[in-house]
């Protein structure tokens, strides 16, 4: 069987949000990471690490814990090795990136768990010495990259967590800050770094203002100033994907904003690939939907009787499938159907 040139789109998985595996694909190429700690965060990253040699890490797996939603397994998603500048200390330096596309108070402590993770592993790949004058512990930086709906981050900090910390006792308890790339502070006419992560940053600005649609001929149109090897041609088919299946858009929009960029036959077959990958995800989407709101329904039901007509209809009025998800953990923890009403509001 004749193997399917373009056949690359991936069918993302369903315990995040499409914008969050969006952002996480896009932040794994290596060329995009480091445009976005150049020129969207702290300056100071530039000035001490290496940013022309970043070198993607596989992703890491730690293992399962018993959370409430199930075993799920503790992973590093984005992980990066880059050097210092300092010419006599080419330390090495870990960088650990998460996206975000709804605020999120537990991101200090998700960054922080995944990094200590990473740094004990590479103690005990090394035979846990005692000693670190041979053992070089990399620098961890923690990376949020934030695209969403609401304003949210400036600062966040791991101390942020809790309510209160008695001054005396503050020195002692853990801190550390993350570097916060907050793309909903730049403006679309004057986007920095390459063609590539201008367009993955105006994709994920405007699936949030609602303006993807009508202006994914434009972003595609940047990669007309770049070479179109396998790798820009994957990031094209990604986004078109993306606009496809996180805003509502006509296929031939999608087929014209692609075949404009990318001529010929080799364009029609990747617009026809991505329509494909588009109808698939759109039919799977929909399957696990569904799904959702009836667990929902069956925990409330199996557990209160009977369910009250008013929250019946707006549970089964929802598409959100990670708010049904986090609704189903509250149908079968709630101590009251009111206490699950309060919870749809």
């Amino acid at each position: 069987m004749k193997k399917d040139k373009f056949a690359f789109l991936p069918t993302y998985p369903r315990t995040g949000s499409i914008h969050d595996y969006f952002g996480r694909k896009t932040i794994g190429d290596p060329l995009i990471a480091s445009d976005l700690l150049r020129y969207y965060s702290n300056p100071v990253v530039a000035e001490h690490v290496d940013l022309d040699n970043l070198q993607a890490e596989p992703t890491q797996f730690f293992g399962p814990t018993n959370l409430i939603t199930g075993p799920k397994e503790v992973r590093l998603d984005v992980p990066y090795i880059a050097h210092l500048r300092d010419a006599a200390w080419k330390s090495e330096v870990l960088m650990v990136f998460e996206h975000k596309s709804s605020p999120s108070q537990a991101i200090a402590l998700q960054l922080g768990v995944q990094a200590m993770l990473s740094l004990y592993k590479r103690w005990t790949d090394a035979g846990r010495p005692a000693s670190f004058q041979n053992f070089r512990v990399p620098i961890t930086l923690m990376v949020l990259v934030y695209c969403g709906a609401e304003d949210w981050v400036n600062e966040i900090s791991f101390q942020d967590i809790y309510k209160y910390i008695p001054e005396a006792l503050r020195p002692f308890v853990p801190q550390f800050r993350l570097i916060v790339i907050n793309l909903r502070k730049f403006n679309y006419d004057n986007l920095p770094g390459r063609p590539e992560t201008q367009a993955v940053v105006e994709t994920m600005k405007r699936a949030f203002d609602e303006t993807l649609a009508e202006h994914l001929p434009g972003i595609l149109s940047r990669f007309e100033a770049v070479q179109l090897d396998d790798r820009i041609l994957e990031l094209t088919g990604t986004i078109a994907w993306y606009s496809g299946c996180a805003t509502v858009i006509e296929p031939q929009q999608v087929v014209e904003a692609v075949t404009n960029v990318i001529k010929g036959k080799k364009g029609v077959e990747m617009a026809q690939t991505i329509q494909r990958g588009i109808f698939q995800e759109g039919i799977a989407i929909g399957i696990a939907v569904g799904e959702a709101r009836g667990a929902v329904l069956a925990f409330l039901r199996a557990r209160f009787k009977s369910v009250p007509q008013d929250i019946e209809e707006t549970v089964r009025s929802m598409t959100d499938l990670i708010a049904l998800k986090s609704l189903a953990i509250h149908a079968e923890t709630c101590e009251s159907l009111d206490e699950f009403a309060e919870a749809l509001k």
